[in-house]
């Protein structure tokens, strides 16, 4: 097993055709409270990344930052870059709902829209303009499929997607965000609402997911991240801490702060 230091250089030494999201010297502030502090890191492609750290430390924060998403929150300020496929996306000739497209986000609450299954997951190629029925079909059997629904709600297409289970609407999300076959899926702690049989499937869907596209899981429970994800990055206050590979920190991490947060004696 490589030792730690070996696990982070191998990580910076990405070249920009394996790297799906490079950030670089990113802050990021609202208003006069600072969130986000000098982040640098590289994020491999069709891989599994967790995000681990205590509360308020800027995990759902930092993600937000990878499709724009904290573009809404009023006087934000951003520094640094944020490099999607080598290009800077805040740049200014970067098309942010093209990004969006290209960079799905899943939240830690299910949100299906007060509409049946089938309109949900075909609802952002709507939005694209996409009207031949055939096309909405396949896309919607295909995403649901993809997250692991597909046998459950194939004769009840038509039905609210309200009726389905905590676990199922979140692989609804899943399957309505995948419906726009983005590179990256960005889930912010996407279990947290679940029960342990939801989450199981949840995370047998995450696991699956990187043949085809990146995943960059925000998540609180440590077990998790251990279980699903490649590799992890710690954050504290809004500093990145250390990022390596996934079994490498959980076995011999590098800095203090990080042993003591795996081992709960903080956080």
């Amino acid at each position: 097993m490589p030792d730690q230091s070996t696990s982070q250089k191998s990580l910076k030494a990405l070249s920009p055709e394996q790297t799906a999201i490079e950030v670089r010297n990113l802050s990021l502030r609202f208003g006069k409270k600072t969130a986000l502090r000098d982040i640098s890191l590289k994020i491999p492609k069709h891989s599994i990344t967790a995000i681990i750290g205590p509360s308020g430390c800027g995990k759902s924060t930092l993600i937000g930052c990878f499709n724009r998403l904290n573009d809404l929150t009023p006087d934000c300020q951003v520094d640094g870059k944020v490099l999607v496929n080598d290009k800077n996306i805040y740049g200014s000739r970067q098309n942010v709902p093209i990004l969006r497209s290209q960079v799905g986000m899943v939240f830690q609450q299910p949100n299906p829209f007060p509409m049946s299954i089938y309109e949900n997951v075909v609802y952002g190629l709507r939005i694209k303009g996409i009207t031949d029925r055939r096309i909405l079909d396949d896309a919607a059997e295909t995403a649901l499929n993809m997250a692991a629904l597909w046998d459950e709600v194939k004769d009840s297409l038509f039905q609210p997607a309200m009726v389905l289970s905590g676990g199922q609407q979140q692989r609804l999300v899943i399957a309505r965000a995948l419906a726009l076959e983005p590179e990256i899926l960005l889930l912010d702690e996407p279990t947290s609402a679940l029960d342990p049989i939801s989450t199981l499937q949840i995370e047998e869907l995450i696991f699956g997911l990187k043949q085809k596209h990146t995943v960059v899981i925000v998540t609180h429970n440590l077990q998790q991240a251990a279980r699903v994800s490649d590799q992890t990055a710690f954050l504290n206050q809004g500093e990145l801490i250390e990022y390596s590979k996934t079994d490498t920190m959980f076995t011999m991490p590098l800095k203090q702060q990080t042993e003591a947060f795996i081992t709960g004696r903080f956080g």
